[in-house]
């Protein structure tokens, strides 16, 4: 482990230990500015979440992992081509998707991101019956997308707090044991 996360994580444990001192009430944690929700820039394929719910094509559809796996997955070429092989077919967007190669990936600029030292599952976040939008935001009724809710640690926490859920540090933290 590296001497300066082991420093940020020391002083972490101990500001965690103090707030929850008065254990009657749940802490709450102050989100430091620079983790604020923040705008995305253009999508390399022009997609409006909210004409697709509009549609009743849900989160799952264009997200398959979204309830199993650790990452829910962004939906590639192929997958926008199950349905718009004959759906408006016609539109810009879908004739460029029409032109990649099967098969192609598409670099779509990412709302959500948490850091490489961070694991998030949506797995356990789906069994524990917690709806898309909690995490991402009325993301239904977007045309288009930015990041609404903060992935800050700090912002996680006062969500397992406020739901009596663990914040023991090894769930989200390998701490080189």
């Amino acid at each position: 482990m590296r001497p300066r996360r082991s420093a940020v994580l020391a002083a972490f444990a101990a500001a965690l230990l103090a707030s929850n001192a008065d254990a009657a009430q749940a802490p709450t944690y102050v989100v430091p500015p620079e983790s604020l929700p923040r705008a995305l820039g253009p999508q390399p394929v022009p997609f409006d979440h909210k004409v697709h719910a509009q549609q009743r094509i849900g989160c799952l559809d264009c997200h398959p992992g979204a309830e199993t796996r650790e990452r829910a997955g962004i939906p590639d070429r192929d997958r926008c081509m199950l349905c718009h092989r004959s759906i408006a077919t016609d539109r810009p967007g879908v004739r460029q998707l029409a032109r990649l190669p099967a098969g192609s990936k598409i670099r779509w600029a990412r709302a959500y991101r948490v850091p490489d030292f961070v694991f998030f599952s949506h797995a356990s976040h789906s069994a524990a019956s917690l709806a898309c939008a909690t995490c991402h935001g009325p993301v239904e009724t977007r045309a288009e997308l930015s990041q609404e809710v903060s992935t800050s640690m700090t912002a996680c926490m006062n969500c397992h707090a406020e739901r009596e859920a663990s914040n023991e540090c090894y769930l989200c933290h390998d701490l080189g044991q």
